[in-house]
């Protein structure tokens, strides 16, 4: 994982030493900013497919099976799960 802080040039910057920041990209990830707005950022082709591999795929409930359903319905909450719900109902308490 990239633990890196996001590198931030300009576009005029990162165009006249792109291969300078496409290397760097490699590092850390590298923010192109126009107009001091960072509106695009580079990150190397290993972390983006780490990030692509996170991505969540959207079910719909009808299309789940009868053990999986099962297993949603009858999971019971963490101790901090159920220490989140405690304080949210008595946030005086903790």
């Amino acid at each position: 994982m990239n633990s890196k802080p996001l590198l931030a040039v300009s576009a005029k910057e990162a165009s006249s030493r792109f291969g300078f920041y496409t290397d760097e990209a490699m590092l850390r990830p590298v923010g192109i900013q126009r107009h001091g707005t960072t509106r695009v950022v580079m990150i190397s082709l290993d972390e983006y497919e780490r990030l692509k591999r996170r991505d969540r795929q959207v079910i719909r409930t009808e299309d789940l099976d009868e053990h999986t359903i099962e297993a949603i319905l009858s999971a019971e909450p963490g101790e901090r799960s159920r220490e989140a719900g405690r304080r949210l109902a008595d946030p005086d308490a903790g």
